[in-house]
C-alpha cells in the first residue's frame, strides 16, 4: 500500500471520529486517489496550492461525519 497525506490523513482523521471504516483499505485509498487527482486537476486550472488543497480535502471528506 503507498501511504500518502490524504491516506495519513484521513485513516488518522477516521481513527479519531471513532468511525467503523477507519479499517478499510478500500475506502480510503480510493478517497486519497480522489483527493490527490483533485489536487492535481486544481493546480493544473491555475488554482493556488492552498485553494487547490481546499478542494482536495472536501473530497476526502465528503460524507464523512464527526461521531
Amino acid at each position: 500500500m503507498d501511504t500518502n497525506y490524504y491516506t495519513s490523513y484521513l485513516r488518522a482523521y477516521l481513527t479519531e471520529v471513532g468511525d467503523v471504516r477507519k479499517d478499510d483499505d478500500d475506502f480510503i485509498e480510493s478517497r486519497a486517489d480522489a483527493s490527490s487527482e483533485e489536487f492535481e486537476e486544481r493546480r493544473r486550472d491555475g488554482m493556488t496550492v492552498f485553494d487547490a488543497q481546499e478542494c482536495a480535502m472536501n473530497v476526502l471528506l465528503e460524507g464523512v461525519e464527526c461521531v
